[in-house]
């Protein structure tokens, strides 16, 4: 069995992102600008270099480092909130409150981490296909627990910050079997639920994927939920931060185009 980090991620690009003493992967320097941070799974730092490119002069992008070995799934985020947010660095040393970032927005999401399936009854993480007994990394009942546990310790570290989820992408089915069909629709659903509770923003990259790439086709490396048969998944991000920070509005992009098209067709075939 690969390695978690070799199936859920499957091939991605060396971060060529500045790196911060705390860790973090900035976009601008040297500007008064908005700062934004983007809490995920490491597809998010492909998600960051393009942002970097859509918003370069508008927004300040940094990105929530991971080490190698940590899971992005619900559990580690709230362990690791406090680095993330920038209060303490990567050596786990605490940052003078002086320096803590002040961020005006968070985007964020935990979803492919907490769903996919892993050996029962060991404590190092160690993914395994349902089919060999694999059991699911996170029940519905804790996602809702960390969830709403998140959305708390956020908004009273980050005050000032405008929260938005981010919906989990779609899972397409695969040879590793490590991922449930349709399970994501199930815990969209409980995190839409938290957010409503909490009055927190939703970024439904589950529909604007799911129109995007062919649901029909099994992705390339066997990691599924990580690959978007090579497409940029960006623009959602955009579109939402020109309205919670008044930007000028980009062009529409080809993905943006292909997934308002599909939609369309859909709706007019149902």
């Amino acid at each position: 069995m690969r390695s978690l980090r070799a199936i859920l991620l499957g091939v991605l690009l060396p971060a060529m992102l500045f790196t911060t003493a705390t860790g973090f992967v900035q976009a601008q320097q040297g500007k008064t600008l908005p700062r934004l941070l983007i809490i995920g799974d490491s597809t998010y730092e492909q998600h960051t270099r393009d942002l970097q490119k859509v918003l370069k002069g508008q927004v300040e992008v940094t990105y929530a480092f991971w080490n190698h070995d940590e899971i992005a799934d619900t559990a580690t985020t709230l362990q690791l909130l406090d680095r993330h947010l920038g209060r303490i660095d990567r050596n786990g040393q605490p940052v003078e409150q002086e320096k803590w970032p002040r961020w005006d927005v968070i985007h964020w999401n935990c979803g492919l981490a907490d769903l996919v399936h892993r050996a029962p009854g060991v404590r190092a993480f160690r993914v395994m296909p349902i089919h060999a007994g694999g059991v699911c990394n996170t029940t519905a009942d804790q996602y809702a627990k960390n969830l709403d546990t998140l959305v708390t310790r956020l908004q009273a570290k980050a005050p000032s910050a405008k929260l938005i989820w981010a919906s989990t992408t779609p899972i397409r089915a695969s040879a590793t079997q490590v991922f449930r069909l349709g399970s994501e629709v199930e815990y969209n659903a409980i995190a839409a639920q938290v957010m409503q509770r909490h009055g927190v923003a939703v970024n439904d990259m589950y529909d604007f994927v799911k129109h995007l790439i062919n649901m029909d086709k099994p992705a390339g490396f066997g990691a599924d939920p990580f690959n978007f048969d090579k497409k940029p998944i960006h623009m959602p991000i955009v579109r939402i931060l020109e309205q919670t920070l008044n930007l000028s509005p980009a062009e529409e992009s080809e993905e943006e185009k292909i997934s308002r098209e599909k939609r369309q067709q859909v709706e007019a075939g149902a």
